[in-house]
């Protein structure tokens, strides 16, 4: 029996993976890179939208919540014979504020009420009535809030006899440039009948009322308007009061329409007996009288518009005196005993 040899034919890549199965590996390989890859560009991405999202978030304003309460009355409190206060709960609309929404009554007739204004709040609403009496009174009516809201109230309270004995005085006022009208108002109702001012330099005005506590003052005519080129300054000395007749103490300021106002400082004392005075006025002039000033602690002060020289005049009670001023000099007024009036001065 013959028995051949027969060897076995392996193929020439003995021990490699065929080129086929290669290919076919690395392509899959790459496959799967490029999916990974993919999948972690999304995951990086919806990490940045979620971080923001977070952030917007935490930046986002809370919603505003509407205000829906009513205002309500809280106390009624009679400050003298022609004042009453009202107290609420929280701040009314002064500009709806009107008499006719306010009804106070006793059992025999009704108290009638000539204006209503806001008090040192605006929870705080002021009422000027007629001569009030000492007896109960009930007060209904309503309000608004800020927000609109309507509060209706109904209290009872006390009427007084006692009289308003306060001095009134100015809470705001026109001052400095770019004013071409002086507007002031006072802290409470004020006899709209009477009004008694000095303008300097000399224009024509008149006081027109607003209300029971501003007055404006405006020209009679349009040659009494006020210039740009001139510093104009009002003073009230007792010539104003409210509606129980307490007057106005001694009130100055000073106004300009100028709208490029660059002003010098003109400051002095006044002395009497070496001794510096503590209350007084001060008249600026040249060919006529240009301002006034108060004397306080000794001390007086103008702005001008030049360094050239003015004279001044200056009062206090039986005294008086003159100096010549400069607005870069240390400026003195002695006084003499000598009395003259303001009126002397400047008419």
């Amino acid at each position: 029996m013959n028995f051949q040899k027969q060897s076995l034919n392996k193929p020439s890549n003995a021990g490699e993976f065929p080129k086929t199965v290669i290919e076919q590996g690395a392509g899959l390989t790459f496959h799967l890179l490029s999916i990974e890859l993919v999948m972690k560009k999304m995951a990086t991405t919806l990490l940045l939208l979620s971080a923001f999202a977070i952030i917007s978030c935490a930046h986002k304003e809370p919603p505003l919540s509407k205000d829906r309460l009513s205002p309500r009355l809280l106390k009624v409190l009679a400050l003298n014979n022609r004042q009453i206060q009202f107290t609420f709960s929280e701040e009314i609309d002064t500009l709806s504020l009107k008499p006719e929404n306010f009804a106070i009554t006793s059992d025999t007739d009704t108290l009638e009420i000539m204006a209503l204004n806001h008090s040192l709040s605006l929870s705080e609403i002021l009422a000027l009535t007629e001569i009030q009496f000492d007896k109960k009174y009930d007060v209904s009516g309503y309000v608004f809030d800020t927000a609109q809201n309507k509060g209706n109230f109904k209290k009872t309270f006390s009427g007084s006899t006692n009289p308003d004995t306060i001095k009134p005085w100015v809470v705001k006022y026109s001052k400095g440039e770019r004013h071409a009208y002086f507007n002031i108002t006072f802290s409470e109702a004020m006899d709209t009948t009477f009004m008694n001012f000095y303008i300097l330099p000399k224009k024509d005005l008149k006081s027109s009322w607003q209300n029971y506590l501003t007055c404006k003052f405006i020209p009679h005519t349009a040659t009494d308007s006020l210039k740009s080129d001139t510093t104009y300054y009002l003073f009230i000395d007792r010539g104003a009061r409210d509606v129980s007749g307490n007057t106005v103490g001694a009130f100055i300021t000073s106004i300009t329409p100028d709208t490029s106002y660059k002003p010098f400082i003109l400051k002095g004392k006044v002395l009497l007996n070496d001794t510096l005075i503590k209350t007084g006025i001060v008249i600026l002039r040249r060919e006529n009288p240009l301002g006034i000033s108060l004397i306080r602690s000794g001390n007086f002060s103008f702005e001008v518009r030049d360094t050239n020289a003015y004279m001044v005049d200056a009062i206090s009670d039986k005294y008086s005196g003159s100096a010549e001023a400069l607005a870069d000099s240390e400026n003195i007024i002695i006084l003499e005993l000598e009395e003259k009036n303001i009126d002397s001065l400047i008419n």
